[in-house]
């Protein structure tokens, strides 16, 4: 069977790494062709994930493919064009977007017949999976897609793609609620939950005996909550509970994390690494260089956590976890696991951290019963089989 998988930008840029276990898998299983919707660079940053399509989002062949493309099928074409501007369901802001891939779209439609693909599916319900579509209705090629977080809130072709497509994966039991919400009941039988997987190391390694270390793996935006994760760590420092921290991750509010940082003088404390590319701050993970992962997320509608693979990194490498009871984290970690706490609680979130930063004998059981979760329910090579599976059956 010849995949084709759409994503936004991999494996152009180390961005949406989370894919990366998910297409290696499934390209031990089929033979897979990766399509960026927008890829920044001609270098592909990952090896052994399948073969990469590399088109821009616009060039000069782009456009030459896409017009020979429309002059094959002009009447599809135009169909095609009118229902991405005029959808009735979709935001102006969509449908901007969707025109501005149209060529693309058009484009990889013809090298994708070119090259026989048996089914498209795409990564996210927005861009990819418009392009997805239009693949479809140019070359009747099947296609499917999955939807995480903020693309179930997008208000993009989504009653379309998911009558015309085969089925749509959504990550997270609270995601798929909240689009089937969105779609006439006839519909909602395409939505089906489907966990993204991680790699699981073949044993975990234990830490030595030390000053307990924290990792946050999260961008630096605002409804990660950084803030209360700093307030939380002043607290402990003040009730002298040994540790330190560091902050994986970049984002728009990189200065207000720094500067919050040196009001509470925490800088003896806690470390901001920036970006890490992902092939090392798992391997660090899975060395045991650290102690407990938190996440202090916060939602508001439309803005709050899937099921986030660095949390799944981590109880993978046994790794206890403290995060907030948020999006659909309770999904994935129980009290068993670390510890699941308000959010926007500081206090509480301390109180949690606390009782495994003294006791390393819990850390180590809830860390172990955590690597069994993920074993049991996310381990890559296991999801990407069903995916394939409901792929294969939908043919």
């Amino acid at each position: 069977m010849k995949l084709a998988y759409l994503t936004a930008l991999f494996p152009f840029a180390h961005a949406e790494q989370f894919f990366e276990e998910e297409v290696r898998s499934l390209s031990r299983e089929a033979d897979v062709v990766v399509v960026p919707a927008r890829p920044p660079s001609q270098r592909a940053c990952y090896d052994d994930v399948g073969t990469a399509l590399h088109l821009p989002l616009l060039s000069a062949r782009v456009l030459a493919l896409a017009a020979r493309e429309a002059l094959r099928s002009p009447l599809r074409a135009l169909a095609a064009f009118g229902r991405i501007a005029f959808d009735p369901g979709s935001s102006l802001r969509a449908r901007a977007v969707n025109l501005a891939a149209f060529p693309k779209a058009l484009a990889v439609a013809r090298e994708l017949r070119r090259q026989r693909v048996d089914h498209v599916h795409a990564a996210w319900l927005t861009t990819p999976a418009t392009i997805a579509w239009v693949v479809w209705r140019m070359t009747g090629i099947p296609f499917s897609a999955t939807a995480h977080q903020h693309d179930v809130f997008a208000r993009n072709l989504i009653r379309r793609k998911a009558r015309d497509g085969n089925f749509v994966r959504v990550i997270s039991a609270r995601n798929a609620g909240h689009l089937r919400d969105q779609l006439a009941p006839a519909l909602r039988d395409r939505v089906i939950v489907g966990h993204l997987g991680v790699a699981v190391p073949a044993a975990a390694a234990v830490p030595e005996p030390r000053t307990p270390r924290i990792l946050c793996a999260a961008r630096l935006c605002s409804w990660k909550g950084h803030a209360d994760l700093l307030a939380a760590l002043a607290l402990l420092r003040d009730r002298g509970v040994a540790f330190t921290c560091d902050l994986a991750g970049d984002g728009e509010i990189r200065a207000e994390v720094a500067a919050t940082i040196e009001r509470l003088a925490l800088g003896e404390r806690v470390r901001m690494l920036g970006n890490v590319p992902h092939p090392e701050l798992v391997a660090r993970v899975n060395a045991a260089a650290y102690d407990v992962l938190a996440l202090a997320s916060t939602e508001r509608f439309g803005e709050h956590e899937g099921i986030p693979v660095a949390v799944m990194e981590a109880m993978a490498a046994a790794l206890p976890v403290v995060v907030t009871r948020t999006g659909s984290l309770p999904e994935l970690v129980e009290p068993a696991f670390g510890a699941l706490v308000p959010q926007r609680d500081p206090h509480a979130l301390a109180d949690a951290l606390e009782e495994l930063l003294r006791d390393r004998e819990t850390r180590l059981s809830r860390g172990r019963a955590g690597r069994e979760r993920i074993i049991a329910e996310f381990e890559t090579r296991a999801t990407s089989r069903t995916l394939l599976g409901w792929i294969e059956r939908a043919r």
